[in-house]
């Protein structure tokens, strides 16, 4: 897969897939999202807070396609790992709904009571679950594991699962060193949870922020995609121009934007 995407379907060049945001502050875009993430709840009711293992926060919210061969997105939320839950985000995955996919989105258990190694492992249960049980429920087609900010880590992190075939991180911060003592990491979970450090998954992995962004989250992505191309792994890096991570989150929400079209195009080359 090249570096950038050469265009869309459209024939429109990718710069002018990103240009459709607006300028609003965070709060505002944060204060959105939750509206019309209950909103999609509410009109989508049938598969929502499905348990994959005991425990308060350890849920499924499903948003099955038509087709249920069809691929599914499964939005890993940013923040301080995963901010709000995974009921506050679903209206983020209405651009890939849009172009007829399923949606997920899991619970984990909230940080500071959880380790990350913990929410790593519940999140690889989660998938175990979705993949004996989602086809129960209407999603049986291929997985692109997507997160920004802390999510992103994450989605790298779960590349290597069975049920995976794809990945797009959007601003991480893949090597833990830095927030090491931040998070009271010991320094094997630095070793063992750093993307950087880490053997690399060769499943397409697309790694993306904003051009805004502070210069270490930009790093790091260039680095991890540096990485990855040393070692056989595939996708592209895409610097978006303009954007910050909430901007960058505007254009995955886009049908016709470029992070949506990259995802189809990830599925197709898994």
């Amino acid at each position: 897969m090249s570096a950038t995407p050469a265009g869309t379907p459209q024939g429109r060049p990718a710069s002018a897939l990103i240009r459709r945001v607006v300028a609003r502050s965070a709060a505002e875009r944060t204060a959105q999202w939750a509206a019309d993430s209950a909103a999609l709840r509410i009109a989508r009711p049938g598969k929502l807070d499905l348990p994959y293992a005991s425990g308060e926060h350890r849920l499924w919210d499903l948003f099955p396609a038509v087709s249920p061969v069809a691929p599914c997105l499964v939005l890993l939320p940013g923040g301080p790992w995963g901010a709000g839950g995974h009921r506050t985000w679903g209206t983020l995955a209405r651009g890939l709904l849009a172009h007829g996919w399923a949606a997920a989105l899991p619970g984990h258990s909230p940080v500071p009571g959880a380790s990350l190694t913990r929410i790593v492992r519940e999140l690889h249960r989660a998938l175990d679950w979705l993949n004996t049980q989602g086809p129960l429920h209407g999603v049986a087609g291929p997985v692109l594991v997507c997160g920004w900010g802390a999510g992103a880590l994450l989605a790298a992190l779960l590349l290597d699962h069975p049920r995976v075939a794809a990945g797009l991180g959007i601003s991480g911060l893949y090597d833990l060193a830095p927030v090491e003592e931040r998070l009271e990491l010991s320094p094997l979970e630095v070793e063992a949870l750093s993307p950087l450090r880490l053997p690399v998954v060769r499943k397409p992995l697309a790694l993306a922020f904003g051009e805004t962004e502070p210069p270490e989250r930009q790093r790091s992505s260039r680095a991890l995609h540096m990485l990855r191309q040393k070692e056989g792994g595939v996708g592209p890096l895409l610097p978006l121009p303009g954007l910050d991570e909430a901007g960058a989150l505007e254009a995955l929400e886009a049908p016709d934007g470029l992070l949506c079209h990259t995802a189809c195009a990830l599925i197709e080359e898994a």
